[in-house]
């Protein structure tokens, strides 16, 4: 039996007309980590391009996981913020997710993952 679990990443970016951003919710197996939500964000983008606030620069940004992760460090980019957290018991999202410091971490269930590419952190 698979298990999922549902998370929401809101990704916006610090420019004219992006700010506003998008907001993803999507279904992972259950032992899903950053990089993976990221990926399956980019693979809907990739088949719906209308829900995507790109292209930020044409031809050259082409998906989220790209302008996010260091894929040769396996890092997220030092210059995005990053809001990571999880429901506590009572469903606040309180159960911080340190996604800068074990990019592996099992994402909790029902969690929210706020990303802001070049926001100055």
């Amino acid at each position: 039996m698979i298990v999922f679990k549902r998370i929401t990443l809101q990704i916006s970016i610090p420019l004219t007309g992006l700010s506003e951003g998008k907001s993803f919710t999507i279904d992972l197996d259950d032992e899903a980590n950053f990089v993976q939500a990221l990926a399956k964000v980019d693979k809907y983008v990739s088949e719906h391009p209308k829900k995507s606030i790109f292209p930020i620069f044409n031809n050259y940004i082409h998906n989220y996981l790209q302008l996010v992760w260091n894929p040769e460090t396996n890092e997220i980019y030092e210059d995005i913020g990053l809001y990571a957290y999880g429901p506590d018991e009572q469903g606040n999202l309180r159960k911080f997710m340190p996604l800068r410091e074990d990019i592996e971490f099992n994402l909790y269930p029902n969690s929210v993952i706020d990303i802001q590419p070049d926001s100055g952190c």
